[in-house]
């Protein structure tokens, strides 16, 4: 509570909790909505005003197309009415009577440079390309709610739809969900859904999970997952650098297997620079005559590279 003279202003922090209460039952109830949202074919009926507080995509959408016939349409709260809607306004101007614009409104158009599809004409409808009705629908309840429900099956679908719509506080929940749920049996998972959306930080936690995951296999298993395709990381040095740990973690019992999985690598693939910095450093691919030997293969496959077609093998393949 403040005072200034015989004025006082007092605070009521219960308020923003009740406005989204409040929000959350017209939403419930569908009613005042003055949009509808079309993702895979299911509808969606919301308000702009909601939409646009958290997401600058939106914000930005409406902002350059005004509601059609100075307001919202339509008693039932979903919005304008059809026959409403698929009437363009009078007396529009010659630049906004383009022929290309004819799609019934909630159909989707063409346009090449956005995965958000609209017609001006019917900015009441938006069909959403590339949106998953899952991941808008969770999104949505998190915009009405302030909770998302995130489960490994729907977090990259909600992901990818808070990045479509740039809603960054739904992006940063799923990150924070993926680092959390991490752990040995699904790290391959988490990995994958990291790489896919840029999320070095998820995809670095995953990775050690990767790590201590194969430090507990036995050889036979190690040969196998060198030989896996697709291979469990994403550069050949990073699968050298994994066979090397493995074999440290028991150096006595484990290294006679050495040349034996160094063969399944493929170093012609390994850029010249890190084969000096990161392989050649490795004492056993100095000592060992098997080691040795594939890893100056793998130099003078680099040293010739006008001869590197006759020097294909499975090596650098």
């Amino acid at each position: 509570m403040s005072r200034s003279g015989d004025r006082t202003s007092t605070f009521d922090p219960s308020h923003s909790d009740n406005l989204l209460h409040g929000l959350n039952l017209l939403w419930r109830k569908q009613l005042f909505c003055d949009v509808t949202l079309t993702a895979q074919g299911q509808q969606f009926h919301c308000h702009k005003a909601v939409l646009a507080s958290c997401s600058q995509y939106f914000r930005s959408l409406f902002s350059s197309h005004p509601p059609l016939g100075g307001g919202v349409g339509g008693q039932d709260g979903l919005g304008a009415p059809k026959d409403q809607q698929q009437q363009p306004p009078q007396q529009q101007p010659p630049q906004q009577q383009q022929p290309p614009q004819q799609e019934e409104p909630g159909t989707p158009s063409s346009s090449p440079d956005d995965k958000l599809l609209t017609s001006p004409r019917a900015i009441n409808n938006l069909v959403l390309q590339g949106c998953s009705s899952i991941g808008l629908r969770l999104v949505l309840e998190y915009l009405y709610t302030a909770n998302v429900t995130l489960s490994l099956d729907t977090v990259e679908e909600v992901l990818s739809v808070s990045k479509i719509l740039h809603i960054p506080q739904v992006t940063k929940l799923c990150v924070q969900f993926l680092n959390d749920q991490i752990s040995v049996q699904n790290y391959k998972q988490v990995c994958k859904i990291a790489a896919l959306h840029g999320l070095e930080e998820t995809k670095k936690l995953a990775n050690k999970y990767l790590v201590e995951d194969v430090l507990l296999l036995n050889f036979e298993e190690m040969r196998a997952l060198l030989d896996s395709l697709p291979p469990p990381v994403e550069s050949e040095l990073a699968l050298f650098q994994m066979s090397v740990l493995w074999l440290e973690h028991d150096r006595e019992t484990r290294m006679q297997y050495a040349p034996d999985l160094m063969k399944r690598l493929r170093f012609a693939l390994i850029p010249a620079p890190e084969l000096v910095e990161r392989v050649q450093s490795v004492d056993f691919m100095r000592t060992d005559p098997v080691c040795q030997k594939l890893l100056l293969d793998a130099m003078n496959y680099h040293l010739m590279p006008f001869r590197q077609h006759c020097r294909q093998s499975l090596a650098s393949r």
